[in-house]
């Protein structure tokens, strides 16, 4: 890993626990800072056209069902790994006080640039398609053990969206997993802090799951003062054995390109 992220871990035994919201003047990033997303490669622009039918057949051998939401009873691990929220919560707020040294996901995806083009969506990654930060997991044990409890993870980190984030609609690339978040901290100030999930408003609730199909097109809006931070995994969907199987030959196809090399090339993994 990167030495900021060995700095920010001694920043944080020393800051102690505390609560409350933080100005968003003193975290506010630069408005000219702007990533522009290079030129797809053949295999993702393949990847993308194949999308829709690979998808039909694997919402075919769904056993969740093809809703875009998921109960969160449905996902193994899930209910235990999130009972104890508000020490996650605890364990992380330091890390929240000094998250300008969190990297934007912009930065260190490349292929994300369209939806995050700006500074203000961050990025505290743990692990994603069996590698693993082991520095950043150093930092918050309590979220690792929790993460564990959730067979099937692909990829987690903490996300962090800054006072007047947008994420535009899009969607995901696969059936094969599922979007889970759990919401640590959310806004105390007025404003949109809500996601729309195939044209539907759904709000976040501290400590309560919300899993999702991102297939369907969905959208962002942090418009309070105060940043939002969610616990945010990709799970593999529970699926009949021909659908396990193509699930894992798409994890590994993934793991090995460059989606997922220039993300560890990054964070230093």
């Amino acid at each position: 890993m990167p030495r900021i992220f060995r700095h920010d871990c001694q920043m944080l035994e020393g800051a102690g626990h505390t609560t409350g919201s933080l100005p968003d003047a003193d975290h506010a990033p630069a408005p000219s800072e702007t990533y522009v997303r290079p030129k797809q490669k053949p295999l993702v622009r393949f990847g993308k056209r194949m999308r829709d039918p690979v998808n039909a057949f694997l919402a075919r051998q769904s056993r969740v069902g093809t809703c875009p939401i998921i109960d969160p009873a449905n996902v193994p691990g899930l209910v235990e790994a999130g009972a104890n929220w508000q020490a996650l919560r605890a364990e992380v707020e330091p890390l929240l006080r000094n998250r300008d040294a969190i990297p934007p996901l912009g930065k260190i995806s490349p292929d994300h640039r369209r939806i995050a083009s700006g500074p203000s969506w961050k990025s505290f990654f743990f692990q994603g398609y069996g590698y693993h930060a082991k520095d950043n997991e150093a930092c918050c044990p309590k979220i690792v053990e929790a993460i564990d409890q959730v067979p099937g993870v692909v990829v987690a980190f903490l996300s962090i969206m800054e006072p007047g984030t947008h994420v535009p609609q899009h969607r995901g690339l696969t059936k094969a997993w599922l979007n889970c978040h759990l919401p640590l901290k959310l806004p105390g100030t007025p404003g949109r802090c809500e996601i729309a999930i195939d044209g539907e408003i759904h709000r976040w609730r501290e400590g309560e799951w919300l899993v999702f199909d991102d297939t369907f097109p969905h959208e962002v809006w942090n418009t309070t003062s105060d940043p939002r931070l969610v616990l945010f995994l990709q799970v593999r969907r529970d699926m009949r054995l021909p659908g396990r199987m193509l699930s894992s030959a798409i994890y590994h196809a993934i793991r090995h390109s460059s989606f997922v090399g220039d993300v560890k090339q990054a964070v230093g993994v």
